[in-house]
């Protein structure tokens, strides 16, 4: 995807009973706009191989699109309850999200997302907080 280049910085919690797991990764992408929708692209390396992210957003939702060793659609609406589905070499899975919030935070060079989620897995859910932190660079 073309577009101006960008850093893309990600911490995810992630809460259920008494366990927690934070997780931090920065990525360097892509960013475009077209019409309401914002766009960043970037790729990941698993244990598993390669994968490709999307992420679109605007004011309302946000996606995140994976390919390659895993793909998923994660479709997040604050208010909303939506099912969501990845497949993995080991299967498919449907996963029903919560969305409790969503803010965008946008600046001259700089844009905040912040999220929190309840995965719903049953008795207890997995509690989750991811922040995205962009830094718009230049043209790619």
């Amino acid at each position: 995807m073309a577009g101006t280049s960008c850093k893309i910085s990600l911490c995810s919690r992630q809460r259920m009973g008494g366990d927690q797991e934070i997780s931090e990764e920065s990525y360097l992408g892509s960013f475009i706009e077209r019409g309401d929708k914002k766009y960043l692209s970037y790729k990941r390396t698993t244990e598993d191989g390669v994968v490709d992210c999307l992420i679109s957003f605007n004011r309302r939702e946000f996606t995140l699109t994976q390919k390659g060793s895993l793909s998923s659609k994660i479709e997040l609406r604050p208010g909303e309850k939506t099912v969501n589905k990845y497949s993995t070499s080991v299967g498919n899975l449907s996963i029903e999200i919560f969305t409790r919030r969503y803010e965008l935070i946008e600046q001259k060079d700089d844009i905040r997302i912040g999220i929190e989620y309840d995965i719903i897995t049953g008795a207890d859910s997995i509690q989750t907080t991811m922040d995205i932190k962009v830094k718009i660079k230049g043209e790619a």
